[in-house]
């Protein structure tokens, strides 16, 4: 009989001990239904940024170009000097309306040259028969240019006292007399250019050479055989 009541205490113990667990957990479940902490009203969303949006832009700039600060420091400081620049129509850039006139076909090696006269503007001048002659006109008057792939030479006339190109220091000197004439020569690592006049014209001889060794040495033979008529 004994047996039985302790079964029973014990089991009324245990009983006890799970509902008093019980009771807890529903006691905090309780609370934490009333307690205003995090849901999802008060709690801001957190968006995920892009780590490539973070990284700044990386901009090359070269080494030669002057800061502002630095560019107005040297013009308050020095005067700088300006590159004259010719202002010539590209001998390459043959007007479409231009009436070529045709030379016979001569092979390179002979080293054959033709002259054209032109009794208009007064003026000689040899030329290697490997070059087409085109004429045409530019705003300051007429262009003779005699064609190469790898170099076209031109001869610009016009009325005083209009040049074909601009340049503020044109000095004419004898140090290289063309037709007898004294002249004003500039040069760039691509083409050279002379100026003379007569009583009446401006004349200017352009070469583009390219750097080329071959083209200055036909370009300085061209220059050399125009003659004034």
């Amino acid at each position: 009989m004994k047996t039985k009541n302790s079964t029973y205490l014990i089991l009324t113990l245990v009983l006890l001990i799970l509902s008093a667990i019980g009771a807890y957990f529903l006691y905090q479940l309780y609370q934490d239904r009333q307690s205003p902490a995090y849901n999802s009203a008060t709690v801001p969303k957190i968006e995920l940024i892009p780590t490539d949006a973070l990284e700044p832009e990386i901009i090359d700039i070269p080494d030669d170009i002057a800061t502002p600060a630095a560019i107005v420091t040297a013009s308050a400081t020095k005067t700088i000097t300006p590159t004259i620049y010719p202002t010539l129509i590209p001998t390459k850039a043959i007007s479409p309306t231009s009436t070529p006139i045709t030379t016979p076909t001569v092979s390179p090696a002979t080293g054959s040259t033709q002259t054209y006269t032109s009794q208009t503007d007064n003026f000689s001048v040899a030329y290697a028969a490997t070059r087409q002659f085109y004429q045409d006109t530019e705003p300051s008057g007429n262009r003779y240019t005699f064609t190469l792939s790898s170099g076209n030479f031109a001869v610009h006339v016009s009325a005083p006292p209009q040049w074909s190109w601009t340049h503020p220091d044109r000095e004419f000197t004898n140090t290289l007399l063309v037709s007898g004439k004294p002249t004003f020569k500039y040069e760039t690592a691509t083409q050279t250019i002379v100026d003379l006049q007569s009583s009446t014209k401006n004349y200017t001889i352009q070469c583009i050479h390219n750097g080329i060794s071959a083209l200055k040495t036909e370009c300085t033979q061209f220059i050399n055989s125009f003659k004034l008529l």
